[in-house]
């Protein structure tokens, strides 16, 4: 049933994009400058999972890139390139196409790239709020005519621990808030993917509305939903999605995001979800000692709280509870994430 497999993956980037009008206009004009050989506005693009942010910031600097035909650009997910290093060396790689030892240095990585960068150009900085190493904001507002595009699910928490000098450069700039999805447009959103990627007649509108519902404004969930009522349906013999699929879709919708999204976890959180799974449920303190004592190289209190555990929580790897006063925090859904934190 499925006839092109790509349509589904995370990174595929439709045309057009639904739903999101507002938000690429306020995007697009960030970035207008850049038509004009000058630098483009910063642009900061807030919201929950599955509401579009990554698909519309990658869909502006599509749309950029046809008036303005090789502007440089790069794209960085912060969430497995989190260290200023690894980011720099992202840079100099797509920016200006040079490559660099492993080992270099951050000096020799910054002069590389102020060599070598010829603006106007831009980077997309997807799960911003992920860097270890936040001065690299301000590393690249010195670069010449770079801007760039922030993804992050909030604000707050972004800023929190940034110092003066890093937010006077943060403060300024574009804010794209993006909230989830409404059930009409997470319907359109899967009707178009099924057209593009499943063979005629294979879903209904019926079906489109039922993986909306329960896809609760998170096109990601329905994707994947869509993605997993086609193969069942193809393992039964059947030319198009009956109903009854979705539910079971679902759920395993549910466990395949998981498994990605452990996937992505930075060493430290995965420290986290496997004292968890083995010691949990706990209070933060002692979660926090736990961790410590099997990093080699952990982070303090508060910033396990902000960054780690936030992130965790915030993608619904692991929940809280309170119990006698005390505020725990164990795994959602034990079963499903055992399954997951399998090698």
């Amino acid at each position: 049933m499925i006839s092109n497999g790509s349509v589904f993956e995370d990174d595929h980037l439709p045309d057009p994009i639904v739903g999101r009008n507002s938000h690429m206009n306020e995007v697009t004009d960030a970035l207008a400058p850049i038509e004009d050989g000058q630098r483009a506005e910063n642009c900061f693009l807030f919201g929950p999972s599955g509401a579009g942010k990554t698909t519309v910031a990658r869909a502006a600097v599509r749309e950029l890139r046809r008036e303005v035909l090789d502007v440089p650009y790069a794209y960085v997910n912060c969430w497995r390139d989190y260290t200023r290093n690894a980011v720099l060396e992202r840079l100099s790689h797509d920016l200006v196409g040079t490559a660099v030892p492993r080992s270099a240095s951050t000096s020799t990585l910054l002069d590389r790239v102020h060599r070598d960068f010829n603006g106007p150009g831009v980077v997309i900085l997807d799960e911003v709020d992920q860097l270890r190493e936040t001065e690299l904001l301000y590393d690249l507002h010195e670069f010449r005519g770079l801007s760039w595009i922030g993804i992050a699910n909030d604000e707050v928490d972004l800023l929190a621990d940034l110092d003066e000098r890093v937010r006077s450069r943060v403060s300024v700039g574009y804010r794209v808030t993006f909230d989830r999805y409404g059930e009409d447009t997470i319907a359109e959103i899967v009707r178009l993917r099924a057209r593009a990627g499943l063979g005629p007649g294979a879903v209904s509108q019926e079906v489109c509305e039922t993986i909306a519902r329960l896809a609760d404004g998170d096109a990601r969930m329905g994707i994947t939903t869509l993605r997993a009522a086609a193969r069942k349906a193809s393992s039964e013999g059947l030319s198009n999605i009956p109903k009854r699929l979705v539910k079971d879709s679902i759920s395993e919708a549910e466990r395949e995001i998981a498994r990605k999204t452990y996937s992505k976890l930075t060493d430290h959180q995965r420290v986290v979800v496997d004292v968890l799974q083995e010691d949990g449920p706990l209070i933060q303190r002692e979660l926090h000692e736990r961790y410590s004592e099997r990093h080699d190289d952990p982070v303090s209190l508060r910033y396990f709280r902000d960054a780690h555990l936030a992130k965790l929580e915030h993608y619904e790897l692991v929940e809280t509870e309170s119990r006698s006063g005390k505020k725990l925090y164990s795994l959602a859904e034990p079963a499903n994430i055992g399954r997951v934190a399998q090698p």
